[in-house]
């Protein structure tokens, strides 16, 4: 089963966001090691048809589709989330979680040496 989500985005200048009821959170796509799997997966669903292209975002949403939303409009193209890898996806959305934790987590100061 997908762990519930409402939205995620992942954007090509380069962040990566995350929407639930209780969560709105985005990040750089650099501070991920579980997007590239998701993005190749995907990128799989692309029918044969439709040209193969860059995109502009990626918009998955939870019980519903997922749009690859092409930077040009004969490079876009939609398909059910349930054709996504669920392993794939609920390991992105923990990274997803840890990286928020981490976020919201208060640094401490450090001790100036005397």
């Amino acid at each position: 089963m997908i762990t519930e989500f409402s939205t995620i985005h992942i954007f090509a200048y380069g962040e990566a966001q995350i929407i639930s009821k209780d969560v709105n959170f985005k990040a750089s796509v650099t501070e991920f090691t579980k997007l590239n799997p998701v993005i190749a997966d995907v990128k799989a669903q692309k029918p044969v048809d439709v040209a193969t292209g860059d995109y502009h975002a990626i918009n998955i949403f939870y019980s519903s589709n997922c749009y690859y939303m092409g930077n040009q409009q004969e490079f876009s193209f939609s398909f059910d989330v349930a054709d996504l890898n669920e392993t794939k996806l609920n390991a992105l959305i923990a990274e997803f979680s840890s990286l928020e934790a981490a976020a919201n987590t208060p640094s401490t100061p450090s001790t100036p040496s005397v």
